[in-house]
């Protein structure tokens, strides 16, 4: 690609789905110059936690920072794909949304680029690691074509796709365990991993699967995914079985209750250090870059890395899919235009915008009277044993807050973590709290040298000393802060380490329960407000709760409230009149009743029209796979007798290798076209027939014909 040496390029990062993880980011280059990125999440600005919207005020947003006026300034768009390479309908199974519809309504004209949902993955960790060269493992929920995992080696500024497992992955058991079994609902992942230590090895619990290699079979315990499409959604009675076997349901908290979370956790850290294991003979690099939404288990991170020996271990701090985005603009920067100049990865910090005018009039108009900040008193005031909201500098991208936008407290007192859990966060009381620790001072306490991003767990050498932050397994999820980082939030725990002897402070993320982290001085102060925080600091400003009396406190808090809701209508209003044509709600209705049809087609009658087709073509078949599926194909094609000259029935038995060796002798002797007679196992089916020419009925939104004839049965 030629490009202009004098003109500046800006792409547009965002997915293509609707995910609970939506965002954006721009990365704005000029030829041979260091390039430049911002980055934010959707649910800091809508203030709407796991929403799945399109990521409108994000773009915006980031447009902003750059002072782009519309869409026509973007010289390329990049996203990434889940079902379908396709950015309308990427995901045809599905219902018809708001994000399709936007999609469709989005005013950029150019083609939009796709690339595969882990390679973005991929790029945002090596991309960002500073290696020359490493071994890139992607643990996820699923990705591109139900992808769960995959390998790639990065190698200079190249990155190259090793292989990959399909339909089944740990990523997926661990969710499904959170949500199903436990109850936690969606991004109650981290939940679990709070709980496991709690819990116990139980005999009773059995979590079915056999590895090998990139292979993470769990087809004893769980159906393979999707599980869910349009049919399941709006009727109850198609909702698809999850578990192979009847799981009792345990009571919340008891015993075996905390045992299914040691059990996906404890089968979660083996298989992370096994595929770690794995990566590393395959690629034989010293290095690992991780990335996914497993790579937010630091408990299993840290066993990846010592129990594998990596020398080095670089973890991007927005790992699950908000930082997708990030992923998707820096591989576009090196492979679409081709740039050598590398881009610089310091911290986190990436929400760009300066709210010290936000700040002037909040505290103006509200008449709050403050004290100017001195990282001296407000480390007295954290000694002292209050609780404080820290507003400082630009946002963190991802999950975790790392010192900008954090509620600190001091790790030495023992009733601290139960205070904040019950009184501040309103949370469960089993839930940990982070270290933040002056970097030099670390390997003392936790025997780490660097967790700039709160993704590595270690066991607490000094326990005693920081209790508030220590759980009950005797382990910490450590952030180490250096003085380049972040200097003022390094200030100031060196000040609390002066007075205290202790060179760390509990933190964590800055919002109540079931908010996204605050973004904005008015979120601060809603939040402060409205919980049991006691001082506040935004920016250079110390605001005390004191001086609140319960009537006043709760006047300025409805008001505040009320100019959040107003705000945020007026930014939605801006928004979608740069970013999409006409929006019309009666037209999004009526698009709505129309591709849902065609998605009914698309799950149910698209894989018997396939079948019927291959079928009217061929003098002779082999069906090669289950004998329930292969009965159902039977009979609703009405064959009478398979064994016959026309129709040969071969069964697969997917764990029995002898079995599978003398099936590839068998079709190698009878050379007929193979139809895959199998939902649950087409994939590993296909891995099989490689060398063959087969013929498969099912994509990855398809629903399995075994359930066709019931299915017709109810929804007509």
């Amino acid at each position: 690609m030629k490009l202009n040496p004098k003109k500046d390029y800006y792409i547009l990062g965002l997915q293509s789905y609707a995910s609970h993880d939506s965002g954006a980011s721009i990365l704005k280059f000029t030829k041979n110059k260091e390039p430049e990125i911002v980055a934010i999440s959707e649910e800091r600005l809508s203030r709407k936690k796991y929403s799945y919207s399109f990521p409108t005020l994000s773009i915006k947003y980031c447009m902003d920072y750059f002072g782009l006026k519309n869409l026509s300034k973007v010289d390329l768009v990049i996203s990434d794909w889940i079902r379908k390479k396709q950015w309308l309908r990427s995901g045809p199974g599905y219902n018809y949304s708001e994000f399709d519809y936007l999609k469709e309504k989005f005013k950029y004209r150019k083609k939009i680029f796709q690339i595969r949902h882990h390679l973005a993955h991929a790029a945002s960790t090596y991309y960002t690691s500073g290696f020359k060269n490493s071994a890139i493992l992607i643990i996820d929920g699923n990705g591109s074509d139900l992808e769960t995992t995959t390998y790639y080696k990065g190698n200079n500024l190249n990155i190259k796709k090793l292989s990959s497992y399909h339909f089944r992955g740990i990523g997926d058991i661990y969710e499904i365990i959170s949500s199903n079994i436990l109850r936690f609902g969606p991004g109650g992942e981290g939940k679990t991993m709070g709980l496991a230590p709690y819990g116990k090895k139980n005999a009773k619990i059995k979590i079915d699967h056999v590895l090998n290699g990139i292979e993470t079979n769990f087809s004893q315990f769980v159906n393979r995914m999707p599980r869910t499409d349009l049919l399941s959604l709006k009727n109850p009675k198609l909702k698809k079985i999850v578990f192979k076997k009847k799981i009792n349901i345990p009571k919340k908290m008891g015993k075996n209750y905390k045992d299914w979370a040691y059990a996906v956790q404890d089968l979660c850290e083996k298989i992370m250090v096994h595929l770690g294991k794995d990566i590393k003979k395959i690629t034989k690099s010293k290095n690992l870059c991780l990335a996914g939404g497993v790579a937010l288990n630091s408990v299993g991170n840290e066993k990846v890395m010592k129990l594998n020996k990596f020398k080095n271990m670089h973890i991007f701090p927005a790992c699950n899919d908000s930082g997708l985005s990030y992923g998707l603009v820096t591989w576009a920067y090196y492979n679409i235009f081709k740039q050598k100049k590398k881009i610089i990865f310091n911290n986190a910090y990436l929400g760009k915008k300066n709210y010290q005018k936000d700040i002037f009039s909040l505290l103006k108009n509200h008449k709050i009277s403050f004290e100017k900040y001195n990282p001296n008193i407000v480390a007295d005031i954290i000694a002292n044993g209050n609780v404080v909201g820290f507003f400082s500098g630009f946002s963190e991208y991802g999950p975790r807050a790392l010192g900008n936008r954090s509620i600190l407290a001091d790790p030495r007192s023992k009733g601290m973590r139960n205070y904040i859990n019950k009184h501040v966060k309103h949370r469960e009381m089993f839930r940990p709290f982070a270290p933040a620790i002056l970097e030099e001072e670390s390997k003392q306490y936790f025997g780490i040298d660097k967790s700039p991003f709160m993704l590595r767990v270690s066991k607490t050498i000094k326990h005693k000393k920081i209790p508030s932050v220590v759980h009950v397994d005797k382990t910490a999820r450590v952030q180490t802060v250096s003085k380049i980082n972040n200097p003022k939030f390094y200030e100031l725990i060196k000040n609390f380490m002066q007075k205290t002897g202790t060179p760390c402070v509990l933190n964590t993320s800055f919002n109540d329960r079931g908010e996204p982290i605050v973004e904005t001085p008015l979120d601060a102060m809603i939040t402060f407000l409205d919980t049991n925080l006691d001082y506040l600091v935004l920016e250079d400003f110390v605001i005390s709760k004191k001086q609140f009396l319960p009537q006043k406190k709760n006047l300025i808090l409805k008001l505040l409230i009320s100019n959040r809701k107003k705000n945020l209508e007026n930014n939605y209003k801006k928004s979608q009149k740069i970013l999409f044509n006409k929006l019309d709600k009666n037209n999004f209705l009526k698009r709505k009743k129309i591709e849902e049809q065609l998605s009914k087609k698309e799950i149910l009658e698209l894989p018997l029209k396939k079948l019927i087709k291959f079928c009217k073509k061929q003098k002779k078949i082999i069906f090669y796979g289950t004998k329930s599926h292969t009965l159902a194909l039977i009979k609703i094609l009405k064959i009478k007798n398979l064994e016959t000259n026309k129709h040969i029935f071969r069964e697969y038995s997917p764990f029995l290798k002898s079995k599978i060796k003398e099936d590839i002798k068998f079709l190698k002797k009878n050379n007929f076209p193979i139809l895959i007679s199998s939902y649950e196992y087409n994939f590993e089916i296909k891995k099989i027939l490689k060398n063959f020419n087969y013929f498969e009925i099912y994509d990855n939104s398809s629903r399995s014909l075994e359930d066709y004839l019931a299915t017709k049965k109810i929804i007509c």
